[in-house]
């Protein structure tokens, strides 16, 4: 088990500032002190089902129904890490036009930015499913990292 250490609001600020300086702003705390220290990034906080070298990423979308009403697209905790922090936006380019959107959805209290907070992406998607209706449940969805933290592209595999 990894141990959890508490630090106070001083020391997280100078955290915050290393993550800047290092062009970190995304990662978590443990991956920003795994730099400072000079270990090996690449194997932090890697999640679940998101591989080293992985930049892309597939999404299943159970029911369109909801995704088609709210305009989102569903993001399951083990892809959570693919993208920025709770509601920092990035593009997402389109067969329809790149949009600025963010990951949305998370408990009252997350803080912006949080690497592990949202569980949708969701704002300006609308005229993305108004252009796929065929979209059925079961959806296959691609998105690829084109610059990690920023831009991304989303594709459909398989309509469902």
């Amino acid at each position: 088990m990894t141990p959890v250490i508490r630090v106070d609001d001083a020391v997280m600020s100078k955290l915050k500032e290393q993550a800047v300086a290092l062009n970190l702003v995304f990662s978590t705390p443990n991956e920003v002190l795994r730099s400072i220290l000079g270990l090996d990034t690449k194997k932090a906080d890697m999640p679940i089902g998101i591989k080293e070298d992985d930049s892309l990423i597939e999404i299943i979308v159970g029911r369109i129904y909801t995704s088609r009403r709210w305009a989102l697209i569903p993001v399951s905790m083990d892809k959570r890490s693919f993208f920025p922090g709770y509601k920092v936006n990035f593009d997402i380019e389109t067969d329809c036009g790149v949009f600025t959107t963010h990951i949305t959805s998370a408990p009252r209290g997350t803080t912006y930015g949080d690497p592990r907070g949202g569980a949708y992406i969701q704002s300006n998607l609308r005229p993305w499913f108004d252009n796929h209706p065929g979209l059925k449940d079961g959806a296959k969805l691609q998105i690829k990292a084109l610059e990690p933290g920023k831009r991304y592209k989303l594709s459909v595999i398989s309509s469902g």
